[in-house]
């Protein structure tokens, strides 16, 4: 079998889905040939990317035998529709916001094009019933969740790693009970919910925590914001966009790991790696009971399920593990064991050949 691999999402860009694209591409080629067209730049460009990508794909058809092509996400359905007279079956991923984005346009296009491919693969129940929503059949249609690579575990004493982390970063840490949330700060990631709605009440029942926010983006001045006018600063600190090294420390510091996510129309959260990330090292995960994030977390037992926007509930877990120390490392250890059970990139990747070789 050799694929025809083609992604915009893709290192060094950083991001979930670059770590996936990435994952996915590299357990591929360990069974299969795989031809690989990436692009890494900026987003915003994607109407230069398609004529790039069209090039590129018509040269390597025309001068390689290939039996499949790959696309990795929705936008890139129009490239399928043009590749269409090569008579090869395509198959697409599709995540969330790649199928939901609201624009009368986009909305117009790419549910039409995802229809005429040969099978599409969403990452979730979520986003399989967003595309049924939208006219795909449902019987081309198969549900692989993102996978997880054993990559941020330490194995070692968390007090030490608290000191280590001290010691390179500034960050006094060592007797506190740390929350941990990463993501893309956007409305939809509920950060900036959980910060003026949550924390104000926890920290009348819970003084020795700190809530770290790892990420970046357009509504970080609204959180910062609710910091000042509710006088946080002692409780909460963004730290911004962090290497891999940074991150991998974090997540084995940490005590428990914050997905707040708030239901936004036309943005949906299709999966959730970072909490694969964070239970893989042992942090039990709070998070809300929405869209993709029940996959991930197999529907209760990885993480913990809070309605989306309870305040009370979200305290209440949330204490709950601050103050039994067994049931928080119980709850971690369960929560590792299962995400290696579900969603190791190996089995996942089989899945992704079983669907190649069904189609062709």
């Amino acid at each position: 079998m050799k694929v025809l691999f083609i992604t915009r999402n893709f290192p060094p860009q950083k991001g979930g889905l670059e770590r996936v694209a990435f994952h996915l591409y590299s357990y591929l080629k360990k069974d299969v040939e795989v031809v690989l067209l990436k692009w890494s730049g900026s987003r915003k460009l994607m109407f230069i990317v398609l004529p790039y990508f069209l090039i590129r794909a018509f040269w390597v058809l025309l001068t390689r035998r290939v039996n499949i092509v790959y696309l990795n996400e929705g936008f890139l359905s129009i490239l399928g529709i043009t590749l269409k007279p090569f008579k090869l079956p395509i198959v697409i991923t599709i995540h969330g916001l790649d199928i939901t984005y609201q624009n009368k346009l986009y909305q117009f296009i790419i549910p039409k094009c995802i229809t005429r491919l040969d099978r599409v693969i969403c990452i979730s129940r979520a986003t399989k019933r967003e595309c049924i929503r939208r006219g795909i059949d449902e019987h081309k249609i198969s549900v692989v969740p993102d996978g997880f690579r054993d990559e941020f575990y330490i194995d070692g004493d968390k007090k030490k790693l608290r000191r280590s982390f001290m010691e390179k970063h500034g960050l006094h840490v060592e007797d506190k009970k740390i929350l941990l949330s990463v993501c893309r700060l956007i409305e939809r990631k509920g950060i900036h919910w959980f910060v003026d709605k949550v924390i104000p009440i926890l920290k009348n029942d819970c003084r020795d925590f700190i809530y770290l926010v790892v990420g970046d983006g357009p509504i970080r001045e609204k959180i910062e914001d609710i910091i000042s006018e509710q006088n946080l600063y002692n409780w909460i600190m963004l730290l911004g966009k962090v290497d891999d090294e940074k991150l991998k420390l974090l997540y084995n510091i940490s005590d428990i790991f914050i997905m707040p996510n708030i239901p936004v129309e036309g943005d949906i959260e299709g999966f959730g790696v970072v909490m694969l990330e964070a239970a893989s090292c042992k942090i039990p995960v709070v998070a809300s009971n929405l869209e993709g994030i029940k996959d991930a977390l197999l529907d209760g037992n990885i993480g913990i399920l809070v309605p989306p926007l309870n305040i009370e509930r979200f305290r209440e877990e949330i204490l709950n593990l601050c103050n039994d120390n067994n049931f928080r490392r119980e709850y971690g250890e369960k929560a590792r064991r299962l995400v290696f059970d579900n969603f190791e990139w190996g089995e996942i990747t089989n899945k992704y050949l079983n669907i190649f070789r069904e189609v062709m």
